[in-house]
């Protein structure tokens, strides 16, 4: 009798804890946005320089009335066209405001008349206030599977060594919500329907989901994405450390190496270039022949944390302030200089 009536009140808050999720989904569900990226690419054919364009998508989360969105910045790193499709249908083009690739978030924005009509703008919650355990949902377009919700828990936090600095904590949320690709960028949920994080990555052996996925935390994002002046490079690119530093000949211990460009970006204003030759060197695959910087705002690039102490000089430089950065290029080093915007 006992073990009938553990299991009936089992049931019964597994069915108290669904019909509560279903009525926490109808009240966000609208704030929870597909994001449609374009990217053009330049590859070496033989003599010529072939222009690949290639389409991807992800997710996102709207997190102001003005049509502010929050998701991730592999999704838009050096992307050429942001699209934003609504649950209603609704579909605007966009602009990258910012975006940190270290922590893989990216604020953007949308062009144009934006109203907010059937659509709620989502809470950012205290992500330092969730405790491992407890329940969390990811909302967000998986496989091209829009609105497709996951549930699970909270079953860590991760804070990367390489990523340790003295000017933000990086910390990832650990989750075994189902997270494929597609979900990158979009939120998770605590039960109260607040935004806790931003989809990023999994860990998997297999190239499947494996049940341990990752979010950067509401924490981090807020303060690099809306308490930070926006930057956006609009380019992708690797650190060349070690052996791959070596292997292309760096003057220095490292330097970063630029892969993909948007014409949209800062970067691609100042006339830097991409690779377009694949390789692999060792392990690692990446596309050489672009341009490699090895110094920026008077930071030498030595590891993955001078990106951070780079963004903290350019954000303190005064507006019109000429910043100098120092560029590898085919063999021969040169400088480029810009100002600060206002």
């Amino acid at each position: 009798m006992k073990k009938i009536i553990l299991a009936v009140c089992l049931l019964v808050c597994f069915i108290a804890k669904s019909q509560n999720l279903s009525k926490i989904y109808q009240h966000i569900n609208s704030s929870v946005v597909v994001i449609n990226i374009i990217n053009v690419s330049r590859e070496s054919a033989g003599e010529y320089i072939e222009v690949v364009t290639e389409e991807s998508q992800g997710s996102g989360v709207l997190i102001g009335e003005e049509g502010l969105i929050w998701t991730a910045a592999h999704v838009v790193q050096s992307a050429e066209a942001v699209q934003i499709e609504f649950l209603d249908g609704d579909i605007y083009e966009g602009t990258v405001v910012s975006s940190v690739a270290q922590a893989d978030v990216a604020l953007l924005k949308i062009e144009g008349d934006f109203r907010l009509k059937n659509k709620k703008v989502a809470k950012i919650g205290d992500s330092d206030s969730v405790s491992i355990g407890e329940d969390v949902f990811v909302l967000g377009a998986p496989h091209g599977f829009k609105q497709s919700l996951s549930r699970g828990i909270l079953s860590g936090r991760f804070v990367p060594e390489h990523l340790s600095n003295n000017f933000v904590k990086i910390e990832f949320l650990q989750t075994d919500a189902s997270i494929n690709p597609g979900n990158s960028g979009g939120p998770m949920f605590n039960m109260k329907g607040e935004v806790i994080g931003i989809a990023s990555r999994i860990y998997s052996n297999s190239g499947g989901f494996e049940g341990i996925g990752f979010a950067m935390s509401s924490n981090v994002a807020n303060k690099l994405l809306m308490q930070e002046p926006g930057v956006w490079g609009g380019m992708e690119s690797i650190l060349l450390d070690g052996n791959l530093a070596k292997a292309l000949n760096l003057p220095q211990e490292a330097g970063l190496l630029i892969t993909s460009l948007s014409s949209k970006g800062s970067a691609s204003e100042l006339g830097l270039k991409a690779g377009t030759i694949s390789a692999k060197i060792e392990e690692t695959e990446l596309k050489i022949g672009g341009d490699i910087i090895l110094e920026l705002a008077g930071i030498t690039i030595k590891d993955i944390n001078s990106i951070f102490q780079i963004r903290k000089k350019i954000s303190e430089a005064k507006p019109g302030e000429v910043i100098t950065m120092t560029v590898l290029r085919n063999g021969k080093i040169g400088k480029v200089e810009f100002a600060k915007d206002n």
